[in-house]
């Protein structure tokens, strides 16, 4: 068992990290490579499920993070596997994590949570070139808004301040904004005077629009619930009548329960990935439109 705070040296082949509730439904998983400042590099060094960093070596499948630290870029100091349970929180519950080395699991539990909506897990970082894994056990009350603060990620703002802002936004999905320095393709925001945007800002706007809505689209479609001839999944085998579905050796789900868990799941990406598709039109519209006389 891994202590909070505590730490231990790897293999350094291909590990597997495993995150769960002890006494709750499955939370969203994500993984964030970080820069030995602590900082978000670019986008893709966010990865969500069923995708890769832009280096190859982390991603998120099969409900576990898959690192190969032989391909880590060397830019990156840190892998840090990140929980999510939205609006409901980690109160009351505790995240088991095994990390799965060469053969040797490493299991961390964390517990003690209150308001936390988004939990750092455990991390994988470099120390004098070999790998180590911490357990953070750390969270955040105000969700993806908490992290994406420390590592740099910028949140994009609803264009209509009536209906509130990022800052508000606790859900489970994390949102994809870019890195707070601006990229070569940023546009600084106005700060007063002509509010008219030029062709170069309206060609930006239209393209992150379209980038974004594209994004959590087909992230929305993924959602969508599978047809009744699917059956019920338990990560990537399809569950017979009397299958058990088992998590980590510790959380077992009958074939009833797994479609419980499967149906929730689905209703949880379509109402996290919708309204953040919905954005990027909203920043297309924004682009497009004519300025007031």
């Amino acid at each position: 068992m891994l202590a909070k705070g505590g730490n231990r040296v790897l293999s350094g082949g291909r590990v597997e990290v495993h995150l769960g509730l002890l006494n709750g439904p499955l939370p969203q998983l994500f993984a964030v490579c970080l820069d030995d400042t602590g900082r978000l590099r670019a986008g893709p060094d966010l990865v969500v499920p069923s995708e890769r960093s832009a280096d190859g070596a982390v991603e998120v499948v099969d409900g576990a993070v898959r690192i190969d630290p032989t391909r880590v870029d060397p830019g990156i100091a840190r892998v840090v596997a990140v929980v999510s349970a939205g609006d409901r929180g980690f109160a009351g519950t505790e995240i088991r994590t095994v990390v799965r080395d060469d053969g040797e699991e490493i299991v961390a539990v964390s517990s003690g949570f209150s308001a936390e909506t988004l939990v750092m897990a455990v991390e994988l970082y470099r120390h004098q070139d070999r790998w180590k894994i911490r357990h953070l056990g750390e969270g955040y009350a105000n969700g993806i808004v908490g992290l994406a603060h420390d590592i740099g990620l910028s949140l994009p703002t609803p264009p209509d301040p009536g209906h509130g802002s990022a800052d508000e936004t606790t859900g489970s999905a994390p949102d994809f904004g870019r890195p707070s320095t601006p990229g070569p393709t940023g546009a600084p925001a106005p700060t007063g005077g002509d509010e008219s945007l030029s062709p170069g800002s309206r060609i930006a706007g239209v393209l992150m629009g379209l980038a974004i809505l594209l994004f959590f689209g087909a992230l929305a479609l993924i959602s969508l619930p599978e047809s009744g001839d699917s059956g019920v999944k338990c990560g990537t085998e399809v569950m017979d009548a009397d299958d058990v579905c088992v998590t980590d050796h510790t959380l077992r789900h009958t074939r009833d329960e797994q479609a419980d868990i499967n149906e929730r799941g689905d209703f949880l990406g379509l109402f996290c990935f919708v309204p953040l598709a919905l954005v990027g039109a909203a920043i297309i519209y924004g682009s497009v439109k004519k300025d007031p006389d």
